[in-house]
């Protein structure tokens, strides 16, 4: 072994062993032996090249993907029965590339924007996308599905507003992604992985449809969307009812007319 890749490879190891020190004290007490540092080790292993593999799956599906397809055609496939999982996540990633900027999902915060005529808010189909790829990449049989699906839903977390409004609260698909990527891709965030509070389930998106008083958007506790579609604190233009998956405009004054969609 050349004395250049032996110095490279300590260095990456002792860097390994000093991130697990600073990031992972809590794990440090379940190591008793030599063989379980090891077996961290290989896992570092997988995930570099797991990831790696990841990037090239990634190309492979985006160039599978269709060209002219528009954005809503993209995200309504998503949920259609007759698509492969393959096919579905070449569509969730393409959705993912043109509809986060720079195709990054860290940056869900500065997505806005309904889809006309359909209105349907941008922000919570960008969820679906990114959630419909990880579960689809999770039933893929390639090494790299997994570390991608897993790096997808890092890069989600590394917003605040995703956090809040689609992963401490989510859909109930979140809680068997997040069991799944524990057990393909076996390497826990920074402070560990999500537990979500279920609410509601995909698709997030709807058209919005009929009328809703902000006195009744209160009592049941949904959660207010700003005029780009994008969830909001206080008040809001639209009322997004997770829990029965309907998104409706507000309107002023008491809830005395019957102007809310029978369920």
């Amino acid at each position: 072994m050349k004395k250049s890749h032996l110095f490279n490879l300590i260095k990456k190891l002792t860097f390994i062993v000093v991130i697990i020190i600073l990031i992972f004290p809590s794990y440090l007490t379940k190591i008793s032996n030599a063989e379980e540092i090891e077996d961290l080790f290989v896992i570092y292993g997988e995930k570099e090249r797991g990831e790696a593999q990841g990037l090239i799956l990634q190309k492979n599906l985006l160039e599978k993907a269709p060209k002219n397809m528009s954005q809503y055609d993209m995200w309504h496939s998503l949920f259609e029965e007759d698509v492969t999982e393959e096919e579905r996540a070449a569509f969730a990633l393409k959705l993912i590339d043109e509809i986060y900027p720079q195709g990054n999902p860290a940056k869900w915060d500065e997505i806005g924007g309904l889809w006309i005529p359909q209105m349907v808010p941008k922000p919570l189909a960008a969820f679906d996308a990114l959630y419909i790829a990880v579960g689809s990449l999770l039933s893929l049989n390639n090494e790299g599905a997994a570390w991608l699906a897993r790096s997808l839903l890092l890069q989600l977390y590394e917003s605040r507003g995703a956090r809040i409004y689609g992963i401490r609260t989510a859909p109930i698909e979140v809680v068997d992604i997040i069991e799944k990527l524990k057990v393909r891709a076996p390497l826990p965030p920074i402070g560990g992985w999500p537990n979500p509070e279920v609410l509601g389930r995909l698709p997030y998106a709807r058209k919005i449809y009929g009328y809703i008083s902000v006195d009744t958007a209160l009592v049941h506790e949904m959660t207010f969307l700003d005029s780009l579609g994008r969830p909001r604190g206080g008040s809001g233009v639209y009322a997004w009812d997770r829990a029965r998956g309907r998104i409706y405009n507000v309107i002023g004054g008491r809830n005395e007319d019957e102007v809310w969609p029978n369920f």
